[in-house]
Formats: C-alpha cells, sequence, structure tokens
C-alpha cells in the first residue's frame, strides 16, 4: 500500500515515521515549504513536492496532517477521483469531504506531537472514521500496524474528545508555562515543580481526577485564596484563570460539603 502524507510538520512527521517504521511504503511528502518537505522526505527516503499539482496520483490513500483550516482549501485543489483521503483533525468532521471525494475518513491519533520528541508509536490511541464499511476497514488495518489501539468514533464523539484533549493536555501546559513565567520572574527554578508534576499526572492515571483532586479551592480555604489574588494583583490575566478555576473547582465539590 503507497501513502502520501500532506503535511510535514508535527503530525505529518510522526504519521510519515511511524508509519514508515512498521513498513508502509510512504511513496511522497507535500508541504508548502521546500525545508520541510525536504527534510521529511529524506528521513523516510521518499519524493517530495511543494506543489499541489505535483503530488503523486497513484498512491491508495492521501492523508492530510494539517491544520484544520488547511483542509477545505487543499481539497479544492485535489482531483483524486476515486482515491481514498483521509484527514487528521480531531475536531472535523468527515462530511467536510463530501463535495470533494468519494472516499473519505479519519485518523485521529490522540497525542501530542513535537517533531523534537520521539513516541512510542505502539500506546498512542488512533480514532477511525470513514463514509463507507470497506474504507473503515481499510483505515483500521493500516493504523493496526502502528498500534493495536485502533478504535472507530463518530465525527461528534471524536470532537467531544478532542475538547477535552485540550482541556488536559492544551491547557495544562498552558497552566505550567504561566507558572514558569511567575517563578522566573521571582528568581525560582520550574524544576522545583516537576516532582509536584510527576505526582499529579501519576494519581490522574491511577484515580479519577474527581477524587485526586486538592488545594484551598476545594478545601474552601478563602484566607489562602485571597493570599495568591493579592499575589496576582499585577497579573491580571492570571488572576482571573486563578478566579475562574478556583470558582470551578469550588463548585464541582460543593456536593461533598
Amino acid at each position: 500500500m503507497d501513502v502520501v502524507i500532506i503535511g510535514a510538520g508535527n503530525v505529518g512527521t510522526h504519521m510519515a515515521k511511524a508509519l514508515k517504521g512498521v513498513g508502509v511504503s510512504v511513496v511522497q511528502i507535500v508541504s508548502r515549504t521546500m525545508k520541510s518537505a525536504v527534510e521529511l522526505a529524506s528521513e523516510v527516503g521518499c519524493a517530495f513536492a511543494t506543489d499541489l499539482h505535483d503530488i503523486n496520483t497513484n498512491a491508495d490513500i492521501y492523508i492530510l496532517c494539517v491544520t484544520d483550516c488547511a483542509i477545505s482549501p487543499i481539497l479544492r485543489q485535489l482531483h483524486l477521483g476515486k482515491k481514498l483521503i483521509v484527514h487528521t483533525s480531531g475536531s472535523i468532521g468527515i462530511n467536510v469531504f463530501y463535495d470533494y471525494a468519494e472516499n473519505y475518513g479519519c485518523i485521529y491519533p490522540l497525542q501530542t506531537f513535537s517533531k523534537f520528541k520521539d513516541l512510542n508509536y505502539s500506546e498512542i490511541p488512533v480514532f477511525i472514521e470513514a463514509n463507507t464499511e470497506a474504507n473503515q476497514q481499510i483505515l483500521i488495518d493500516l493504523m493496526k500496524k502502528i498500534t493495536s489501539h485502533v478504535q472507530v468514533l463518530s465525527s461528534q464523539q471524536r470532537c467531544i474528545l478532542h475538547l477535552s484533549a485540550v482541556l488536559v493536555n492544551n491547557f495544562t501546559n498552558h497552566l505550567c508555562t504561566l507558572a514558569e513565567i511567575l517563578m522566573k520572574e521571582n528568581q525560582l527554578q520550574f524544576d522545583l515543580l516537576k516532582p509536584l508534576v510527576k505526582e499529579t499526572m501519576d494519581k490522574i492515571l491511577k484515580y479519577s481526577p474527581y477524587i485526586a483532586q486538592t488545594g484551598p479551592a476545594v478545601r474552601g480555604d478563602e484566607l489562602i485564596m485571597q493570599k495568591h489574588r493579592d499575589i496576582l494583583e499585577n497579573h491580571k490575566d492570571v488572576l482571573e484563570i486563578y478566579n475562574v478555576l478556583s470558582e470551578s473547582i469550588t463548585k464541582t465539590h460543593s456536593e461533598e460539603k
């Protein structure tokens, strides 16, 4: 089976490497920029293109590893007939293909991807959707070469999953970023928090996050929270986040009291 990867960013890079690693024939990398196209094509040992007009039209599957807003513009330029085309978005339904393809679907790997960070692909869950059972089975068989954690989800379920992933990953990472900035301003190293971050994640993996919740907000400790608000007086954006999250924690756990 020959595969073309469209997009050489974080997801495209990992998708190409994962497929190549299990013996799937990645025949071409298509990217807007020459640098990213050449780098990834060199890594997986295939051809590359920077113009969609130069795309290899003889492949079996075309995987769009691009931003959500780029999917429709790219589809308008592709003329691949009955070829199977899929995207990797968590939040875009497969109805985006209606006017542009006969065979289509989605491969959504649930993980945070960065080019600089290697991953164990066998541990990554992948969620599949397709417009026919035959296409669904093709995608399942393809992804099972990479990981045993393959599941079929509807567009609506996948969107909820993606939203939840943003909460636990992107928002958590941003909170760590804010903490890092605050600590640097006060001559403290973020490394001091890493044992706490690790223990927090370990508890979440072993228990319900609801049960694992600790801190002044869940205790209703207004004295401590006011001290924190005073410290954040000159950090209005962080103060607003602090207040919103504290209120949410208190409200969520109010039934315990």
